[in-house]
């Protein structure tokens, strides 16, 4: 039995440069003010997450705090997100919010960009 089960691992990453480029060369994205959700499919199985949160949100702790609300609304939503989509979230500085915020941002844009990109709503695991 796996003892961490909803772990959102290095496969659920993006890492390189090249693959945020992709992401962003789709130019498919939601904005809502204070967060920005990029999208691009991928020929993956699973739903990957890449965060690019500037110096403009805030100092260090502020930007590190809101990389862990994005990582941890991303861990508990991806369940319900359409598999095959590479995201790419970046933040703009807003007032601090509760994590129930970056959930639903994160959930509900992931679903529109999956339609617009034409992917079937397969659930991610």
């Amino acid at each position: 039995m796996n003892p961490r089960p909803h772990r959102a691992g290095k496969s659920f990453r993006l890492s390189s440069a090249e693959e945020f480029e992709r992401v962003y060369a789709r130019r498919l994205r939601q904005d809502l003010g204070w967060i920005i959700v990029h999208g691009a499919a991928n020929e993956l199985a699973r739903t990957r997450l890449g965060l690019s949160i500037g110096v403009r949100v805030g100092n260090a702790t502020r930007r590190v705090r809101v990389k862990r609300m994005i990582r941890e609304a991303f861990r508990l939503t991806r369940k319900d997100m359409p598999r095959g989509l590479d995201l790419v979230v970046s933040a703009r500085a807003h007032d601090a919010r509760p994590l129930a915020d970056y959930k639903h941002a994160i959930a509900e844009e992931a679903r529109r960009l999956a339609s617009k990109l034409g992917i079937r709503d397969e659930r991610d695991g």
